[in-house]
């Protein structure tokens, strides 16, 4: 009995050292010189008054007034939720209750050190709580201004910037336009 006590201690210590020397190599879902594809989780967070949530930055990669959704890459070990989840915290300081899964985005991202195929996976998000006071100081995001924006006025405050960047990821509309069913539903709901 002691020498299989032995043997599964021994196991779970190698386990142990497996997961810590994953966490230092290289992200999974994140590209890289050798693997051209990163994997993210977007969200499409919505108060009671029906705005969405989006990062607003004055100039950002030498453009000018770019808006966009909460998109966090996902971490090794994680699950989407436990993505979705962190980036709500990290970029908005923002708890929230999701409810429902709006599609991707997909595309080439041309980067002038590393070319790679990005997509991003949404999920609609009912906010709880929302304090940008709370955001990660460090994650870069922070630089952005957070302003809740009524949904037709983000679509084409997205759709002009889609065309101002010729970016896939500059363009988010289609995704805020998947999720007004979702965000009317909500609100009706929230209201009795």
């Amino acid at each position: 009995m002691r020498s299989f006590i032995v043997f599964w201690g021994l196991v779970l210590s190698l386990n142990t050292h497996v997961l810590f020397a994953s966490e230092k190599a290289q992200p999974f879902f994140q590209a890289s010189n050798t693997q051209p594809y990163h994997l993210s989780v977007g969200a499409v967070l919505f108060d009671q008054k029906g705005r969405i949530a989006c990062h607003h930055f004055k100039e950002i990669f030498g453009h000018m007034d770019v808006y966009i959704l909460m998109r966090e890459s996902m971490e090794n070990e994680e699950t989407i939720f436990m993505t979705l989840h962190r980036g709500l915290k990290e970029e908005f300081g923002a708890v929230a209750k999701p409810v429902a899964f709006l599609g991707s985005l997909s595309g080439f991202l041309d980067y002038p050190n590393l070319g790679f195929d990005k997509t991003t996976v949404y999920i609609a998000c009912q906010s709880i709580v929302c304090d940008p006071s709370q955001r990660d100081p460090n994650d870069p995001e922070a630089a952005s201004s957070i302003e809740w924006i009524y949904p037709d006025k983000l679509i084409s405050i997205m759709q002009q910037q889609g065309n101002r960047f010729k970016r896939v990821d500059a363009d988010e509309s289609e995704i805020v336009k998947s999720a007004l069913p979702y965000i009317k539903q909500n609100i009706q709901e929230s209201s009795f």
